[in-house]
């Protein structure tokens, strides 16, 4: 046991140990939540991985080491977990980690931070919700740490037990406040999308992985050029076991390839010597020398071109619902993004529907009826 008040399991043994513990709780009826949180380490190293699971469960707080036990050892902790109701705080990240790692999504998922949002709290981080609620200060000393280390250190395994410690009352607070509001059920439906959303999210295509936010705009020739620097970034990263934008962010790569578009070439910095600097000349250069009629193209647009009407349906539907969210006390957003909005109008049989949840349509009420009159 450590000074801040936690196990710490690295061996099959001690992990079975602490699974019995749970289970004989379960069994007994003392317990019917878990609360836990993730690290991981993709600021610091290429391959991004799970480093670190921190549970409380019953009062009592362990930090997992999914970096020593193997991912069959896990298996026994999983099905164990999913006899429980696993809270999170900002769940999205946490889930994708494990999806990743052992293919799994928790049966019942329950995000804190869902619950402040649907509270109408225009501060949901954890930090500013303990401090709110408790009047304590969290440290956030170890937050972009890299965590594959080992041993870690006393302060960041303090860091880590506080991300769980806190999650029981602010459960307690949280849950009074969404039920004297009567927005409990929103809250479960909200929460099951997000596990849908979750499962339903597709690996992205490595193929098509250096079509980077904000590459719609460039022709063929830009194109081709970022794409032979994604990749000649994703080898030198791979090489140092760094994260890529470690050696080139996506917006210096988007300069690069607008530049080289215009005026057929790239400006580096007089830093870059060596191998790194040839070889990025010579990926410039065998661009430069390739075929144009092998240059990626733009992806085409899907959907259609909107009337005048349709667009003034869109804006009535948007003012309709930020009125209604002003009134309720929460964001715009949760009651349904612009797109979904888009959607319900140029066809409201299909996407926008599906992406209501049922308190979304009862919020928005007549809203809904009126936004194709026919």
């Amino acid at each position: 046991m450590a000074e801040s008040g936690h196990s710490w399991i690295d061996t099959e043994d001690s992990l079975r140990q602490f699974i019995g513990g749970i289970a004989r709780k379960i069994d007994a009826g003392e317990v019917d939540a878990c609360f836990i949180d993730t690290e991981a380490d993709s600021l610091h190293h290429y391959q991004e991985k799970l480093c670190l699971i921190q549970l409380g469960v019953g009062g009592q707080f362990a930090l997992i080491d999914p970096i020593a036990i193997r991912e069959q050892e896990m298996r026994p902790l999983i099905e164990t977990l999913d006899r429980l109701e696993i809270w999170m705080h900002g769940a999205d990240y946490d889930l994708t980690m494990f999806r990743r790692t052992y293919g799994w999504v928790p049966r019942a998922v329950r995000d804190t931070q869902i619950a402040a949002r649907l509270a109408g709290h225009r501060q949901f981080g954890l930090a500013s919700l303990v401090e709110r609620n408790f009047g304590v200060t969290m440290s956030k000393a170890s937050q972009k740490a890299d965590w594959s280390r080992r041993p870690l250190p006393e302060k960041m395994l303090t860091y880590a037990v506080d991300d769980v410690r806190w999650l029981p009352p602010l459960v307690e607070n949280l849950k009074e406040e969404l039920e004297d509001m009567n927005r409990w059920s929103w809250f479960e439906q909200s929460c099951a999308g997000l596990r849908a959303d979750v499962l339903a999210r597709p690996e992205r295509d490595r193929d098509e992985a250096w079509r980077v936010t904000g590459s719609g705009s460039l022709k063929p020739k830009g194109l081709a050029l970022l794409r032979a620097i994604w990749l000649w970034r994703d080898g030198m990263a791979a090489g140092r076991d760094v994260p890529p934008f470690r050696i080139l962010n996506n917006q210096q790569m988007l300069a690069m390839a607008e530049e080289f578009e215009d005026d057929d070439r790239v400006s580096i910095s007089e830093r870059w010597r060596g191998s790194w600097r040839k070889t990025f000349l010579e990926t410039v250069d065998s661009v430069r020398a390739s075929d144009p009629a092998a240059w990626p193209q733009r992806p085409r647009k899907k959907g259609r071109r909107t009337s005048e009407d349709e667009r003034n349906r869109i804006e009535k539907l948007c003012r309709t619902r930020d009125r209604i969210a002003e009134k309720l006390g929460i964001d715009t957003a949760l009651l349904g993004s612009r797109a979904v909005i888009e959607d319900l109008v140029l066809d409201p049989e299909t996407e926008g529907a599906d992406h209501l949840m049922p308190w979304q349509r009862e919020a928005l009420g007549e809203a809904l009826h009126q936004v194709n009159p026919s």
